[in-house]
C-alpha cells in the first residue's frame, strides 16, 4: 500500500475557492467541456458529462488562459486535476471571477 498522506496533505494546504466556471479540456486529440466547481493554485475539482480517464494528462483552457495538469482521481462525473505548475494569483482571479 502506497503512503499518499504527504501529497494529499500538501494539496489541501492551498486555499480552495468555490466557483462554477466553464472550461475546455483537451487530452491528446480528444476535446470536451467541463465546469470547475472549486479551484486552488495547485488543482481543481471539475465536473463533466464525459470525464477523462484517471491519470490522463490534459490541457485546461478558459478565458484565453491555459494550464496543464493531470487527472488524479475520478468519482462518477466529478474528477480532480492537479496542475503541473501552480496557477498565478492573476490567473486564479480571472478564472474565479470569470472575466
Amino acid at each position: 500500500m502506497a503512503d499518499l498522506t504527504g501529497s494529499a496533505t500538501q494539496r489541501r494546504h492551498d486555499p480552495r475557492h468555490k466557483m462554477f466556471g466553464p472550461v475546455a479540456l483537451r487530452t491528446g486529440d480528444i476535446a470536451f467541456r467541463a465546469h470547475f466547481l472549486d479551484l486552488s493554485c495547485s488543482g481543481a475539482l471539475a465536473h463533466s458529462e464525459t470525464p477523462p480517464t484517471d491519470g490522463a494528462s490534459l490541457t485546461v483552457e478558459a478565458l484565453g488562459l491555459e494550464a496543464r495538469g493531470r487527472v488524479i482521481w475520478i468519482n462518477g462525473k466529478r474528477f480532480g486535476i492537479q496542475f503541473n505548475t501552480p496557477l498565478t494569483p492573476a490567473m486564479m482571479t480571472r478564472w474565479i471571477e470569470g472575466r
